[in-house]
């Protein structure tokens, strides 16, 4: 199949998720990791590591957008994105209940999709488990009825459709002055975007402790950076031809379009292309980028010699982490993304579900690891 600019993108998503999984395992950079950091010990560093790769995102997004580098009227629409962010339908429940799902899942297996995978570079066998129950899960709510069957069919009558207020698309910066009456152009965007950005690139870097943490401070910048990279890729000039030249194809590839980082669907995309025995139709971005990560950071595990052998302990270690993995599968599909995908990528858009998954997420594994705390108080008394 000649198709050279799809070529591109895989070659593209696949090249900087390898720098995302080096980076990622060299820093240790997990969002679990920065809310137990957080809940159990007071540190923040690493939150804040996350927060300035999200700060970095929003600018490095906002800048793409408004000088015309990017197109981001794409991800208005399943058939020009993946997924959706800016969707104009506000499917507020799905982002709730998908991200409080993900943030316990999350918890319990340990780390988030990109955790799971920077982890299974390193040598990791729980990762492997917790990656194919993972991935079987958010394969049956992609490719079944589940995800509408479950969960869409009543949720659907409690979202708010911006559309019918003639707002398209569910941004910020769209919806507070599509509500207003006056149009969000490029300036007024970008105008949102510094006010949502700088203050948590303020607060990220208001630590001195933080500042000299060389490794978490580069973490967050280049990883913002790559989301940014992701979206000039597949929503700039190369992407908008490529999505052109497959409107005249017999077979479209599926998942193409608009997007950057993101692991739950993505490991869905994996169990569906080797279901389908390998297909090129079904080489996805999302897959590219699963295997990028992992190659990254088992490159710098060899490199380094940091390989971290691990298995279960107990059965009921098990039993956590594989549901766990479940409520990852299963919550990252229904809320569009993960601790990456909505967390940074999503955000990035500043789309409305992007900010209520982020704060389930949170909210989620926080009190997950507040009720394991309790669990383990009680046993020692």
């Amino acid at each position: 199949m000649e198709l050279d600019l799809y070529a591109q993108s895989l070659l593209w998503a696949f090249g900087l998720s390898l720098v995302f999984g080096a980076i990622a395992n060299k820093a240790n950079f997990c969002t679990m990791g920065a809310v137990s950091d957080w809940i159990n010990m007071g540190d923040l560093n690493r939150l804040r590591s996350w927060l300035l790769a999200i700060a970095t995102a929003i600018l490095g997004v906002g800048l793409l957008e408004y000088s015309g580098s990017i197109d981001l009227s794409l991800t208005t629409s399943n058939e020009t994105s993946n997924p959706p962010y800016r969707s104009a339908n506000f499917i507020w429940l799905r982002h709730l209940v998908g991200g409080i799902m993900f943030g316990i899942g999350m918890t319990l297996a340990s780390g988030c999709g990109n955790k799971t995978l920077v982890r299974l570079g390193e040598g990791n066998m729980k990762s492997l488990v917790v990656l194919a129950i993972m991935g079987s899960t958010a394969w049956w709510m992609l490719f079944t009825n589940l995800s509408y069957n479950g969960f869409l069919q009543w949720m659907l009558p409690l979202s708010i459709d911006f559309s019918t207020q003639g707002i398209e698309a569910q941004d910020i910066a769209a919806v507070l002055f599509g509500i207003s009456g006056i149009e969000a152009g490029p300036a007024i965007a970008f105008a949102v975007a510094l006010v949502v950005a700088l203050p948590l690139l303020a607060w990220s870097l208001s630590s001195g402790d933080f500042r000299t943490n060389y490794e978490l401070l580069s973490a967050g910048l280049i990883i913002g950076l790559l989301i940014a990279i992701g979206w000039y890729v597949t929503a700039g000039a190369n992407g908008q031809a490529l999505l052109e030249e497959l409107d005249f194809m017999d077979e479209r590839p599926f998942f193409t379009g608009a997007q950057s980082f993101t692991f739950i669907g993505p490991t869905g995309h994996v169990a569906q292309y080797i279901k389908e025995g390998f297909s090129a139709l079904f080489l996805t971005f999302g897959v590219a980028t699963v295997a990028g990560v992992t190659v990254g950071s088992f490159l710098y595990t060899v490199i380094f010699r940091r390989v971290r052998i691990e298995w279960f302990v107990t059965w009921n270690d098990f039993a956590m982490h594989a549901l766990g993995a479940v409520l990852m599968g299963i919550g990252g599909v229904l809320a569009m993304g993960c601790t990456i995908g909505q967390g940074i990528t999503g955000v990035s858009t500043l789309a409305l579900g992007s900010i209520v998954t982020v704060l389930a997420i949170i909210g989620g594994s926080a009190a997950t690891m507040k009720y394991q705390y309790y669990l383990m108080m009680r046993e020692d008394d």
